[in-house]
């Protein structure tokens, strides 16, 4: 890793001399305003000071022996490792929020594990025996490399974070750091923000003070690519499918997001739907999703084990479409979230939903999806989105996560009061445009 320390007249200028000296690549690690020149400090000039780092590339010529020999071997020469660093910067432009490895060699041992090759065939013995011990080696080197390489990139997030913290962000140009503390406000995350900013200051390096309605053009555009990754092609729901699972804590609003999407397909789509609840526990929560079955004319059965979700399950084979409300229970223990996965490890072809609130702070919502990210949960219903006015949440999921954004619920009306998510929209709300 190479890190530097620059000192130029203007922050372009010196944003200029972190490229060049650095490469495209480079993460700005601090920028701010010094006094430099003058005499006992005075008549002393404003000088901009930036401190950056960059990945060092191996140079040619220190490539191992062993890697030498190889290469004269015609029976199985070396992979490409400039290809290989390609094809990993084409994979990661589909990972979530400009995330980027640190080294193109990262994905690729990641994924193809060295020590696992067979050896490479030899027509002389000695030598052969001298190579396979050589390649032994190296692989060793490289499996220690991959943690190293992975701390490396954990690194280049911490260092995005450090940036935005106490007053890393006073050397910023004072249009964009008005917009960082509009973001910041918003709830997004000091990573989010941080990466926002970083790709910003390196696209307009020769332009001393940003002008307000390029950054906002700039940011919207980042903003809506970043959520427009997580949304859905479509939220019809196929007609393969038998079961919607509905999983969250207590209170997010599921039962009344099941009423929303149950009238949907029973008026629109004319389709044969019923209900089960395994919420027991709450009498208000059975009693509540009654009234809306009531309603809408159809059958609703109350579970209270697995045993009980299968005999269910046989007496509505008939129906289009199962709706089932889940336990809102404190996911943080873990015999609540087995009982969850007991109930979603029914035969039926399904989808899982997951409910969050919006009214919920980031922090709370990272524990929850991080506990059921190997679960067969795929996406996210957010509610009470009209009763908050900070909407961060929405685009740290979407940068951190690989969940999909299905629905957003903006108020207690059934079936109104629910719709697909518009990146565009979030977007005006996260920066404050006139709607």
């Amino acid at each position: 890793m190479k890190t530097k320390k620059i000192v130029a007249e203007s922050m372009p200028l010196a944003l200029k001399m972190v490229r060049q000296q650095l490469g495209e690549n480079a993460i700005i690690v601090n920028t701010r305003t010094i006094k430099k020149g003058g005499v006992f400090g005075l008549f002393s000039k404003q000088k901009y000071e930036v401190t950056a780092y960059a990945m060092e590339k191996k140079s040619p010529t220190a490539e191992p022996k062993f890697a030498l020999e190889l290469k004269e071997k015609p029976e199985k020469p070396l992979l490409n490792i400039n290809k290989i660093e390609n094809e990993s910067e084409e994979q990661e432009e589909t990972i979530s929020g400009f995330h980027r490895n640190p080294q193109g060699l990262y994905n690729y041992y990641s994924k193809n594990p060295v020590g696992t090759e067979k050896p490479i065939p030899s027509t002389t013995p000695t030598k052969s025996q001298e190579s396979e011990k050589k390649v032994s080696v190296s692989s060793k080197a490289m499996e220690e490399q991959n943690p190293l390489l992975d701390e490396l990139q954990q690194m280049k997030k911490m260092m995005m974070t450090f940036m935005m913290n106490g007053k890393q962000d006073e050397g910023l140009p004072p249009n964009l750091n008005n917009w960082v503390t509009r973001l910041k406000k918003q709830g997004v995350d000091d990573e989010v923000v941080g990466d926002l900013v970083n790709r910003i200051l390196l696209k307009n390096e020769s332009k001393a003070d940003l002008a307000d309605d390029i950054i906002q053009t700039e940011l919207s555009a980042m903003i809506i690519e970043i959520i427009q990754k997580k949304l859905p092609v479509s939220n019809i729901v196929n007609e393969r499918t038998r079961m919607i699972n509905i999983i969250g804590p207590t209170g997010v609003g599921k039962t009344t997001s099941i009423a929303k999407l149950a009238t949907e397909q029973v008026l629109k789509q004319k389709r044969r739907v019923a209900m089960i609840t395994t919420d027991v526990y709450r009498i208000a929560a059975v009693e509540q999703l009654k009234t809306y079955a009531g309603i809408l004319n159809v059958p609703v059965e109350v579970v209270r084990t697995v045993d009980e979700l299968g005999s269910a399950l046989k007496k509505l084979e008939h129906y289009d479409l199962i709706y089932m409300d889940t336990t809102g229970r404190n996911y943080k223990e873990v015999e609540y979230r087995k009982s969850i996965n007991q109930f979603l490890n029914h035969p039926l072809e399904s989808d899982n939903y997951l409910v969050l609130s919006m009214t919920t702070k980031f922090e709370d919502m990272e524990i929850l999806l991080d506990e059921f990210l190997e679960s067969p949960i795929k996406k996210l219903i957010l509610t009470k989105f009209d009763e908050t006015s900070s909407y961060g949440s929405i685009l740290n999921i979407a940068y951190k996560y690989p969940y999909q954004l299905a629905y957003i619920t903006n108020g207690q009306s059934v079936p109104e009061d629910i719709t697909n998510i518009d990146a565009t929209l979030l977007a005006k709300y996260l920066l404050g445009r006139e709607l």
